[in-house]
């Protein structure tokens, strides 16, 4: 009798053990896989990752026109999953209905690219429910930012399939704007063997912070939502890569500040390649980005390695888009992506 139970102690401690250690060892180890390139008259699926409230639904049911016929206008037909739009005030009874209606866009072989409409909240609920082996399986573009930087960043880690961080037609900042999307649909359309992200708003240099070349793949967005996901099995993996954030309406610069200050004190700044620091907008204007990013700067002041910053992407009219995933390399102040980001 002692002898069965050690025997079944043993088998649990054993199991216990197996278990435990597959928890956020799921991470994708091999070949990074850049999806197919779209062209003109192929079916694009609109969808939100992030809850809906009663009140923002009608916002973008108001808003949907203008995003369908953008895309529209580009020379693509437009599937609206509107399903994902169903209203809820926390989203924890419809994230894996958003999650499902991902899946389903995933596994439509009609549908070569799926474009989040709009960013908020709550997109961190899918995570558990997003079916990443198909998604690696079908290969497929997935467009957004904002909110929906947890499903790219959890795609990367998971699938190992480069994503966009690019503008969303049903977001404020890009209903009436063309140059965001003229860039991003060039980057989907046209395989590069290599191209310079520039502003595409100003044409302004980015400035350095910290000089020095590097290279390695990228990885970023929000940085709230970076924060969000750390300490998960979804959470970024630092080591070589070029970090990009940026944030939106923030008026407290110490966030900005801590948020780095944990990531250091996780030892995660010192494994990356480099830093890029996107725009950071504030509700005091002008004079409170300056704050944002000098939080940033303090933050940052002893990590040893190229870091730039202007660079325009995020929460802004025209954002450039940065394929997630990709090799970039900085050089004397510019940034260049290594490879073609479709085939």
């Amino acid at each position: 009798m002692k002898f069965k139970i050690k025997v079944l102690a043993i088998f649990f401690t054993l199991f216990t053990t197996i278990s435990c250690s597959n928890i956020g060892v799921l991470a994708f180890d091999g070949e990074i896989l850049t999806p197919n390139a779209l062209k003109k008259g192929d079916k694009v699926c609109l969808l939100t990752m992030s809850r809906t409230t009663p009140s923002f639904r009608k916002i973008l049911y108001e808003r949907l026109p203008a995003a369908i016929n953008k895309l529209e206008s580009l020379g693509f037909e437009v599937k609206v999953y509107e399903e994902s739009f169903t209203a809820s005030e926390l989203g924890d009874d419809t994230a894996q209905l958003r999650a499902n209606l991902f899946n389903k866009a995933v596994k439509n072989s009609e549908i070569k690219a799926i474009i989040a409409i709009n960013g908020g909240v709550s997109a961190i609920q899918t995570l558990p429910y997003i079916n990443y082996e198909a998604f690696r399986e079908n290969n497929k573009i997935f467009v957004g930012y904002s909110d929906p930087t947890i499903v790219m960043a959890a795609i990367f880690k998971k699938s190992g399939v480069i994503t966009f961080h690019g503008p969303m037609p049903g977001a404020l900042y890009h209903l009436e704007e063309n140059l965001c999307f003229d860039n991003l649909f060039d980057i989907l359309m046209n395989p590069k063997a290599q191209t310079e992200l520039i502003n595409i708003d100003d044409n302004s240099k980015f400035e350095i912070f910290k000089e020095g070349n590097c290279d390695g793949r990228v990885i970023g967005g929000n940085l709230w939502e970076m924060q969000h996901i750390m300490g998960t099995p979804y959470e970024l993996e630092f080591k070589d890569k070029i970090l990009f954030f940026e944030e939106v309406n923030e008026e407290d610069p110490y966030r900005i500040n801590h948020v780095l200050w944990q990531m250091k004190l996780g030892e995660n700044l010192n494994k990356l390649k480099g830093i890029i620091i996107g725009t950071l907008t504030s509700k005091k204007g002008i004079e409170g980005e300056k704050e944002l990013l000098n939080a940033a700067f303090k933050a940052l002041d002893d990590v040893d390695i190229p870091i730039i910053y202007n660079f325009h992407v995020g929460h802004i009219p025209n954002p450039l888009t940065v394929p997630i995933g990709a090799n970039l390399k900085i050089e004397n102040g510019k940034v260049f992506v290594m490879q073609p980001v479709v085939q």
